[in-house]
C-alpha cells in the first residue's frame, strides 16, 4: 500500500512540477513543502517474504544481477513489520477514490493498469519481492497472521510455481488478491519470456480450476490474470486483445500492464508507458517503504541486489530509518538531480524523476 493522504495533499504541487511551472531555483521550496506534507510514520508498500525463485524472466533484474543469498524472512521480523502496517478504513478509501474521480478524472473502478494501482495496490500489503511467493514454505501462516490483523494482502506469481492446493489454502487463509503473470498465450512464447520451467496450458488449467473452486467455496480472493506489454506492433496489440477477450466472461480482473525495468530489457524504445507515472514522477521516497527478506529497507520494488539500502529494521526502527539522514539525502537527490555517479535511481531506472520536470 502507499500513503493515500500524501498522494492527495501533494497533488497541487505535483501538478505544478509535472506541468513545468517550477524551476531549479525552487528546489529548496519544493523540498520544504514535500517534507511538510509527508507523514513521519512510514507506510509499508511491500514485504519480500522470500527471494527464492525458479524462473528466468528476461525482464527481471534478478535473473542477471541478483547475488543476494536466497532466504525466507524470519517469523519474528515478519510479525514485527506487520505491527507497523496501518490499514485504511473503508470510508478512507472511498473518500480517496471519490477525490481521484473529482480531481484527476480517474475512476478507481476502471479495469486497467492504473485502476489496479488505485483500487488494489493503494489498500493492500504486497507480499512479493524478487522471489516467487508460492516458494515461501511459510506463506500460509503469514497470510493467516495478516488476516488476524485485518491486513488486506496481494501478491503476484508465475502460475507454474503454484499448485492448486496451495493456492486454495492461500485463498482460504485470507489472501485478498492473487495476480497471475501470463505474458504469452502459447508454450513456446511463455518459455522464451519466463524460462524453461514456465508453462502456458498448465497455468491456464490451474487458474480455471481456481475460478471453479472459488465459486464452489464462496471464497473472496480477487483473481487477476495479467499480461505485460513488451511491444506495440500490430502482432502485440492483437495478442493483448486476444488475452483480454479470453478472460472477459470469467470471474477475474484481467488487464495489460506497462513494462517495468525497461532499462534492462526493451524491445521498442517508443513503447508507450500507460502508467499514471508517465506524466508525473517517482514518488516512492515520500509515499512508502519496501522491506526486504533480510530486513533491509529500500525505497521501492526495483532494488534487486541491495543497490540502495537506507537502513535495516534489525538495527534501527522503521521510523528512524524513514526520517533519517539517508532517506533525506535520497529525497534531496530526486529534487535536485544531484545523484552520485552510477546511482541506481539515475542510471538504472526508467521512472521519471522529479528534477527532470524542473526548468
Amino acid at each position: 500500500m502507499f500513503d493515500i493522504n500524501f498522494f492527495e495533499k501533494s497533488y497541487p504541487i505535483k501538478r505544478k512540477i509535472a506541468d513545468g511551472l517550477m524551476s531549479a531555483r525552487d528546489v529548496d521550496a519544493i523540498e520544504k513543502e514535500l517534507e511538510n506534507l509527508r507523514s513521519e510514520v512510514p507506510t509499508i508498500f511491500n514485504i519480500e517474504t522470500t527471494n527464492y525463485c525458479n524462473m528466468k524472466c528476461v525482464m527481471c533484474a534478478r535473473t542477471i544481477y541478483m547475488t543476494r543469498k536466497n532466504i525466507w524472512i524470519e517469523d519474528e521480523l515478519f510479525e514485527k513489520m506487520l505491527n507497523k502496517v496501518n490499514t485504511y478504513k473503508k470510508e478512507d478509501m472511498e473518500k480517496f477514490w471519490s477525490w481521484l474521480e473529482t480531481n484527476t478524472n480517474f475512476k478507481s473502478s476502471e479495469v486497467s493498469e492504473n485502476g489496479f494501482y488505485f483500487s488494489i495496490v493503494s489498500r493492500c500489503l504486497i507480499l512479493h519481492g524478487f522471489g516467487e511467493p508460492f516458494l515461501d514454505k511459510y506463506l500460509i501462516k503469514r497470510l493467516e497472521l495478516c488476516k488476524k490483523k485485518n491486513i488486506p494482502t496481494y501478491f503476484s506469481c508465475t502460475p507454474a510455481t503454484m499448485t492448486v492446493d496451495k493456492a486454495v489454502k492461500a485463498m482460504e487463509a485470507g489472501l485478498t488478491v492473487l495476480k497471475f503473470s501470463l505474458d504469452a498465450m502459447d508454450e513456446e512464447s511463455i518459455k522464451s519470456i519466463r524460462g524453461k520451467k514456465a508453462n502456458y496450458q498448465e497455468s491456464i488449467d490451474k487458474i480455471h480450476e481456481l475460478i471453479k473452486i472459488k465459486k464452489e467455496k464462496g471464497l473472496k480472493t480477487l483473481l487477476v490474470p495479467c499480461m505485460i506489454a513488451f511491444d506495440k506492433d500490430e502482432k502485440s496489440l492483437m495478442l493483448h486483445k486476444k488475452f483480454l477477450d479470453f478472460w472477459k466472461d470469467k470471474d477475474v480482473y484481467a488487464y495489460v500492464k506497462s513494462q517495468d525495468n525497461r532499462w534492462l530489457f526493451e524491445k521498442n524504445k517508443n513503447l508507450e508507458n500507460k502508467s499514471h507515472y508517465k506524466t508525473q514522477y517517482c514518488e516512492y521516497p515520500w509515499t512508502s517503504v519496501t522491506i526486504m527478506a533480510d530486513g533491509n529497507v529500500v525505497p521501492c520494488t526495483q532494488i534487486s541486489n541491495n543497490e540502495i539500502v537506507l537502513g535495516n529494521v534489525k538495527e534501527n526502527t522503521l521510523e528512524e530509518i524513514w526520517n533519517g539522514k539517508k532517506y533525506q539525502e535520497l529525497r534531496k537527490m530526486h529534487i535536485s538531480g544531484k545523484f552520485p555517479a552510477n546511482h541506481k535511481c539515475s542510471k538504472q531506472c526508467d521512472q521519471i524523476k522529479l528534477h527532470e520536470h524542473l526548468k
